[in-house]
């Protein structure tokens, strides 16, 4: 509770400085509470600080934590039981960033355009076990897998891909591969993408991943994974990007609807 306590107290020192200062105390109060209920901070069914805990930490009265207390409750997201203190009930769900993806396939294709690509390896083969759950892929199932690395004009390397795609008819080759951009070849294929699912995290270079990318091992990667979807709602691609984030920044521009 104290290190909640620690957080919370910082997101009120930082409101003091604006102009939520003219709104009253027990206002600002619910505010903070609100936000971090809001985005996670204090999880579902977590107990709340009590009333006498608030008053000290942001040296306001009990009569303002109290009323704090009872706007979270009038709102529904925190429930009070006498003798049991007081929990949130609010379920907070992250919501993924939605963007068009006509734009963004076509950002990743004229990238492609403007990169150096060289084709470390294109097989079929039995895909690792969570591949091929997120293929529907049984075990005795081969898919075509591609290893390639991106480098700039320049001839420095900033990208490693690793690719696993089903329905591949023809044109997964070496030379199409290195000649043109991947989604290129996958349309020529008859495969049409309507959706991706992509996280992003951060990995550390193992020994090979650092070889073809001129970085050191243990060194911090960009990770992207893209899962691509078809016309049938269907995952038919999935793309393991290692990115040198020396030479490769993701940008992302949102609007407010």
């Amino acid at each position: 509770m104290s290190h909640l306590l620690a957080s919370l107290k910082s997101e009120w020192r930082l409101a003091q400085g604006g102009s939520v200062t003219r709104v009253p105390l027990y206002h600002q109060l619910y505010s903070v509470l609100k936000g971090a209920i809001m985005d996670g901070t204090i999880a579902y069914d977590a107990q709340m600080p009590t009333e006498q805990q608030l008053s000290a930490t942001f040296d306001v009265s009990r009569i303002t934590a109290k009323r704090a207390m009872d706007e979270l409750a009038a709102e529904k997201l925190i429930a009070r039981f006498r003798g049991k203190g007081s929990h949130v009930t609010y379920h907070y769900k992250p919501q993924p960033v939605r963007a068009p993806l006509v734009g963004m396939l076509e950002d990743l294709i004229e990238m492609g355009k403007h990169s150096i690509i060289r084709v470390i390896s294109v097989e079929k083969v039995v895909a690792p076990a969570e591949i091929r759950e997120q293929l529907g892929l049984s075990d005795q199932d081969t898919v075509h897998k591609v290893v390639r690395v991106l480098s700039n004009e320049s001839g420095e390397p900033y990208a490693h891909y690793v690719s696993w795609t089903v329905g591949v008819t023809s044109g997964f080759t070496k030379r199409n591969l290195e000649s043109k951009a991947r989604l290129d070849v996958l349309r020529d294929c008859g495969i049409r993408l309507t959706k991706v699912d992509q996280v992003l995290s951060a990995k550390q270079a193992s020994a090979a991943i650092a070889r073809r990318l001129q970085v050191e091992p243990g060194d911090a990667l960009l990770a992207v994974r893209r899962d691509s979807y078809n016309d049938d709602g269907v995952v038919v691609d999935v793309l393991e990007c290692l990115y040198n984030p020396e030479r490769y920044q993701f940008a992302m521009e949102l609007g407010v609807e």
